[in-house]
């Protein structure tokens, strides 16, 4: 297995076991860059696991992660993106997000998130 279909392994068994970045150590750059869109709660931009143990307990509290579920996920090279249909806790809110993990060998230095919500309520 090369290193790009381990990276794609490491974050489908994170992402699918709920699972967070501090139970890999070794896996992430001290440096990570974290993107989260405004419209979220928690929106801004992360750098360091510091700042993202600040905000992290805000995305455990948003969304409803027992209804997180991996609709697909793709590596090429450094890069696996992942979708995931999920909820808003608060509101049972249809949600459909898109990760893209950015690796340095087998080291996370970059996670973005993009968000679709379901403005209408209607899920495609």
């Amino acid at each position: 297995m090369d290193q790009t279909e381990r990276n794609r392994a490491f974050i489908y068994e994170m992402i699918s076991q709920k699972k967070r970045l501090e139970d890999y150590p070794g896996r992430y750059d001290e440096q990570l860059l974290m993107y989260e869109p405004a419209t979220l709660p928690f929106g801004g931009i992360y750098k360091g696991m510091d700042e993202f143990q600040s905000f992290y307990p805000k995305v455990r509290d948003y969304y409803d992660f027992s209804k997180f579920e991996v609709l697909g996920i793709h590596a090429d090279e450094n890069v696996v993106f992942v979708t995931i249909k999920t909820r808003v806790a608060a509101n049972n809110a249809p949600l459909m997000l898109c990760e893209r993990f950015e690796f340095s060998g087998e080291k996370i230095n970059k996670v973005q998130l993009f968000m679709l919500d379901f403005a209408s309520g209607v899920e495609p």
